[in-house]
């Protein structure tokens, strides 16, 4: 074997190493926004306050946001901190808070997004290098037909690798995202129908 296709080999060998060590950070990310989207409020306890909030209960919500953590009942926290400040006052305070709480949610997001978009392309680098290499034994063996589908099969699993680091890392990007989004909203909900109570 040449020293080129030796080279090759050992790209290849790269290649899968990286993807492996991708798909392991990318489940660590997805375990750790996992464990920190499930610390938030579930919708049984915001059916409850929203309930409480509706029947005036706000001593009752107070209680609850003092006694809970999460970015719903911090969102309250702020609204009961400013009480009897005028709206906008509140809005803005709301807003900054809820901003930063956007920034912890999201913690680790962006890499999920990297690696969705960019782990195909790395498996697909391996799959071209390992294809080279193939045609390249055939030009040096053009008996040697059964080793060169052989090497275009090994190829194909750096296009594999790619697509099952890519895959999940996508559908949990999206649906994180799609719950920080609600979070932000029920968050602004309770906000204005707090005030709206008096608060």
């Amino acid at each position: 074997m040449s020293v080129w296709l030796q080279v090759l080999t050992y790209f290849e060998w790269v290649l899968m190493a990286l993807l492996f060590g991708l798909s392991v950070w990318s489940i660590g990310l997805v375990i750790d926004r996992r464990r920190v989207l499930a610390a938030e409020t579930g919708e049984g306890d915001l059916r409850v306050v929203r309930e409480k909030l509706q029947g005036g209960d706000v001593a009752g919500v107070k209680t609850w946001a003092e006694a809970s953590g999460g970015a719903h009942a911090g969102a309250l926290r702020t609204v009961f901190r400013l009480e009897g400040a005028d709206r906008d006052r509140i809005d803005r305070a709301v807003k900054s808070y809820l901003t930063v709480e956007r920034l912890r949610l999201e913690r680790g997001l962006p890499w999920l997004a990297t690696l969705g978009a960019n782990a195909p392309f790395i498996g697909l680098f391996g799959t071209v290098l390992g294809i080279i290499r193939s045609f390249a034994a055939l030009g040096a063996e053009p008996e040697a037909a059964n080793s060169v589908m052989s090497g275009i099969s090994q190829a194909l699993y750096a296009t594999a690798a790619g697509l099952f680091v890519a895959i999940p890392a996508v559908i949990a990007f999206n649906s994180f995202s799609g719950r920080i989004r609600r979070i932000h909203a029920e968050c602004e909900a309770l906000k204005d129908l707090t005030v709206s109570r008096g608060a």
